[in-house]
């Protein structure tokens, strides 16, 4: 027999969702019909932040400091990918792959950046 989560376990997780979605007050703009969510913190040279596959900002970045520490010396703008984090969610293949890196120029564009410094962990590296 599998037990039924009790009403604490399911507040816990409900908690627990919540905290990993939510996060500092971000900005959206709008990629080819997409909404992507993006936060600029900091000043100086721009430094672009993206993501790894399954995550969002506020988990590869915020959370574990970088961003803050980064925030320090530089001008970072992190961003989450379609299909992650607060962005839109297109349905279909073909709505992701190089429209995700098309996305990334286009908020740089949208912030009037002409170059960056671009950090990617894994699916944001490539």
């Amino acid at each position: 027999m599998t037990p039924h989560p009790s009403l604490r376990q399911l507040i816990l997780a409900a908690a627990l969702l919540l905290f990993f979605v939510s996060g500092a007050p971000a900005d959206e703009f709008d990629s080819a019909g997409v909404t992507i969510r993006y936060d600029v913190r900091g000043e100086g040279e721009p430094v672009l932040l993206i993501h790894g596959l399954n995550a969002s900002a506020r988990l590869n970045w915020e959370l574990p400091g970088i961003t803050a520490r980064l925030a320090k010396n530089y001008r970072v703008i992190a961003l989450d990918n379609r299909g992650h984090g607060g962005s839109g969610r297109p349905v279909g293949e073909e709505e992701y792959g190089v429209k995700m890196a098309e996305d990334a120029v286009r908020l740089l564009d949208h912030l009037g950046v002409e170059k960056a410094h671009v950090v990617g962990y894994s699916m944001g590296g490539m």
